[in-house]
């Protein structure tokens, strides 16, 4: 045999499951055994139990938080079994003496047995069918009758978790409500735009004259209309267009003042040099011409 039991069945006893219904039969005989192994009996002789988180974790692990709710309130119902859930996360199983057939074990022992069945009778036996020309109708079923429980509103959680809060939106649904928040507060650059007052404000801490700004600001639109470009607030673009045009302006400037100034200090040298070399040549010639001057 290639598959192996994995671990042991769980009983489900017909009588139980048409009383409980089918999950709340199997948490009976669960909750059952865990009774039987390390239940306590009090006076009465009712058997009580805890069970720590992880234990009731393994226990209840074929059902959801919602499953495990409505079956514990239909066992409190039909007097089987209180379970209470503490803070701490234990469960505080207890057996109800007022019920009939709570017992997985004396329910079992209360079904026949296939010893105790008769055999039927043997003998061939013979009807004879009525001929009809339509089949006989089946007998209409009940409708199922309305669960009270739900009538009375959600089943107590007896201390434990009550499920997982509704979210109004999902998280990629607050994204793209931030992104929209933004894209509305987004405009393009038109022809009629101007910088604002505070703009205007700011020009003095850069050290840059409003009359420049001015010379600026039909080259700044042009531009940024090409671009086709949003922005939330143009004053930061443009006070940053501004400034680097102070700046180049400042060094172009600077090096026409630097080149000026060389441009002046080498024609003064140039005719220096002149001036000295005439007066040098003149000094030789008439050393020359006189014969009787030997010191040069």
């Amino acid at each position: 045999m290639s598959v192996m039991i994995p671990e042991k069945p769980i009983l489900l006893y017909p009588s139980l499951a048409r009383r409980l219904g089918v999950n709340a039969a199997l948490l009976l005989y669960l909750c059952s055994e865990q009774l039987a192994h390390q239940g306590l009996q009090d006076q009465t002789g009712a058997r009580s139990a805890v069970l720590s988180p992880t234990q009731w974790k393994s226990l209840t692990e074929l059902w959801s938080e919602a499953e495990l709710t409505e079956m514990i309130a239909v066992l409190s119902q039909q007097q089987c079994l209180q379970i209470l859930r503490q803070a701490a996360g234990t469960v505080h199983i207890t057996e109800l003496m007022a019920s009939t057939g709570s017992h997985p074990e004396s329910t079992a022992a209360n079904l026949p047995t296939v010893e105790n069945i008769s055999a039927p009778d043997e003998r061939p036996m013979t009807t004879r069918l009525p001929v009809v020309d339509a089949p006989p109708a089946y007998p209409r079923r009940p409708l199922p009758s309305r669960n009270p429980i739900r009538d009375r509103g959600p089943a107590p959680a007896f201390g434990g978790s009550t499920g997982w809060n509704n979210r109004q939106k999902d998280e990629l649904q607050q994204i793209f409500d931030r992104h929209e928040e933004r894209n509305q507060q987004l405009h393009v650059m038109h022809m009629g735009w101007v910088p604002s007052e505070l703009f205007y404000s700011m020009l003095p801490r850069h050290q840059i004259p409003r009359e420049f700004v001015d010379t600026c600001l039909d080259e700044f639109i042009l531009y940024y209309i090409d671009k086709e470009r949003k922005e939330s607030n143009w004053d930061q673009k443009f006070l940053a267009w501004v400034k680097r045009e102070w700046v180049q302006k400042q060094t172009r400037d600077a090096k026409a003042q630097r080149h000026e100034q060389q441009r002046h200090t080498s024609g003064i040298n140039d005719e220096n040099t002149r001036r000295d070399t005439r007066e040098n040549r003149k000094r030789v010639t008439a050393a020359i011409m006189d014969i009787k001057d030997t010191d040069w």
